[in-house]
């Protein structure tokens, strides 16, 4: 009777070395610096869009209009000295001039004349345990 009750101890001790290996072998691909789809529903990913957003509308977009994103069309992320974030966004130019209020529900320009678009590629990093997020690179052309 002992004999069947050591091999099963034994077996479900080298049951949980496994699942542990394997475990850890996850966390390690995760956190390694791999390049991964990022969420666009997650708040740390909106957090940094709308960062992203804002940065776009204050030092990089020389309009005098407003732009808001028509589409994001691409976000990725990777674990690295924080978290580097790779997004591809078409925006879109709105009716509202940068000096108004309540930027986020201006409308879009329809006027062919006024109607710009814009894709831009960026690559943001954030270091939430000093609560810092920079842009470290972008590339924007018009469409």
């Amino acid at each position: 009777m002992a004999w069947p009750m050591r091999a099963l101890l034994l077996l479900l001790t080298a049951l949980m070395v496994v699942l542990a290996r394997s475990a850890s072998a996850q966390s390690r691909k995760t956190s390694s610096g791999d390049i991964h789809a990022a969420d666009l529903n997650d708040k740390s990913v909106q957090r940094v869009l709308n960062f992203t957003i804002r940065e776009y509308n204050k030092d990089i977009s020389k309009d005098e209009y407003y732009s808001r994103p028509l589409q994001v069309m691409a976000a990725y992320q990777q674990v690295v000295g924080g978290v580097n974030y790779y997004f591809n966004v078409k925006f879109g130019r709105t009716t509202c001039t940068k000096s108004q209020p309540n930027l986020d529900n201006c409308p879009f320009n329809d006027q062919p004349e006024l109607k710009e678009e814009e894709f831009c590629s960026f690559q943001i990093n954030e270091v939430s345990q000093e609560n810092k997020i920079s842009i470290l690179n972008y590339k924007c052309r018009k469409v």
